[in-house]
């Protein structure tokens, strides 16, 4: 079996598919999490298929498949390191918890460029609202961006169209600090229209966070979790413009 640290065999294992839940369940309880899942003559082998997902089910009848995995993996890792991309991991020292409830507390949290903007003692204002976003919005939501700058506010946003962009590019402009909580990777980053003000973001001494690893996909879900974290890391919440039905 591989031979790691516990943190860097639940990260193989997450970007290979295995779901927090499942990892957070088998590393509680066990020592010998590869065996625990691969090795069909442990005495622990079957103890917790009844928690995996069909897909759990099914990668993890073939170790094989894990070993050519964790070439690309690596690989991966490395270059996120070459980057500047911070992993937490929420059973590892460092982890920013302030950030999560505990009961729904991610096993990873990737965060790229200023951590220091993590910091629970610095002001932090989120400002949201919709992708449709009118002039009249654009203007208001540029002139609220610049007042909490004045006053030494961090601002916080989703990169998303219209009132999030508006946000991280004002920002940018009057020298401020920034933090985009993104639903994808990384590596793909959307909508790809944004990817300049990314890159710009984290040149700029911003901080980029995302819960989404380079080999998972994205989906409605990681849309809800990274709300969720834009309005956890905050003091305050401004919605500038937004349907009664929208996201915000």
């Amino acid at each position: 079996m591989l031979k790691n640290s516990d943190r860097s065999i639940l990260l193989l294992l997450k970007q290979f598919g295995f779901s927090d839940k499942t990892l957070k369940t088998i590393y509680r309880n066990e020592e010998l999490i590869l065996e625990v899942i691969f090795n069909k003559n442990y005495p622990f082998y079957n103890k917790y298929h009844n928690i995996y997902t069909p897909k759990e089910k099914e990668i993890s009848k073939n170790y094989d498949s894990l070993v050519e995995f964790s070439s690309k993996f690596t690989e991966k890792m490395k270059e996120y390191k070459k980057r500047g991309v911070k992993i937490y991991c929420s059973v590892s020292e460092g982890y920013p918890h302030h950030l999560f409830n505990e009961e729904n507390e991610p096993l990873f949290l990737y965060c790229y460029g200023n951590l220091e903007l993590l910091n629970e003692s610095l002001k932090k204002v989120s400002i949201i609202g919709t992708r449709r976003a009118t002039v009249k919005g654009e203007f208001i939501t540029a002139n609220y961006v610049k007042r909490y700058l004045d006053q030494g506010w961090i601002t916080v946003s989703g990169l998303a169209k219209g009132i999030d962009t508006i946000v991280h590019k004002e920002t940018l402009n009057n020298e401020g600090k920034t933090i985009a909580v993104i639903p994808t990777s990384f590596d793909s980053i959307y909508p790809a229209e944004n990817k300049n003000l990314f890159n710009e973001i984290v040149q700029r001494n911003g901080l980029a966070i995302s819960l989404t690893g380079p080999f998972e996909k994205t989906y409605k879900s990681n849309f809800i979790e990274r709300n969720s974290i834009v309005a956890k890391i905050s003091d305050e919440i401004l919605v500038m413009e937004a349907s009664i039905k929208s996201g915000t």
